[in-house]
């Protein structure tokens, strides 16, 4: 008798979780924002130099930088933590300019942000507002999980050249 329990509540058991599974699919289950699932396309970001300012020498490039308006622009090199291969890895150098505004930032763009005295450089994949203000949140390329939000105060550079 009791072997008949055992089967009957086991076979209650199995239908049930059939049940569930054709009623509740996975792509119907809603995920969290730290653990969406990784995007195959990787967002462009915008173009900030027009072709007919990039002049190509055999001994030399030149980029005129009037399309970035005077925005102060530096150098940079980047740690080998793979977060961002394919797009860039150890050894390769970025052209950067600080922005002057959130109007700065495009979904797409490579920023380089302040979290824990470190400069992380990851890709902006969306930009909102909520009760503290402007801000965006950030993937690395190669990474499965977003960064969470980043505010505008955290946001030192916008990657617009790289070069490996």
């Amino acid at each position: 008798m009791k072997i008949y329990g055992f089967l009957v509540m086991f076979v209650l058991g199995l239908i049930a979780g059939i049940v569930f599974v054709a009623y509740f699919p996975q792509e119907k289950i809603e995920i969290p924002l730290l653990t969406e699932q990784r995007e195959s396309a990787i967002l462009a970001p915008k173009d900030r130099i027009d072709d007919k300012n990039i002049h190509v020498f055999n001994d030399r490039i030149e980029i005129d930088l009037k399309d970035l308006q005077g925005r102060k622009v530096s150098w940079s090199t980047f740690a080998d933590t793979e977060s961002m291969v394919p797009t860039l890895d150890q050894g390769c150098n970025g052209l950067e300019f600080i922005p002057k505004s959130t109007q700065d930032l495009h979904i797409g763009d490579m920023i380089a942000f302040e979290q824990n005295k470190r400069l992380i450089i990851h890709r902006i994949q969306k930009t909102g507002q909520d009760k503290d203000g402007w801000f965006a949140i950030t993937k690395g390329d190669n990474n499965e999980y977003t960064d969470g939000k980043v505010s505008w105060s955290e946001i030192k550079y916008v990657t617009f050249g790289i070069i490996c």
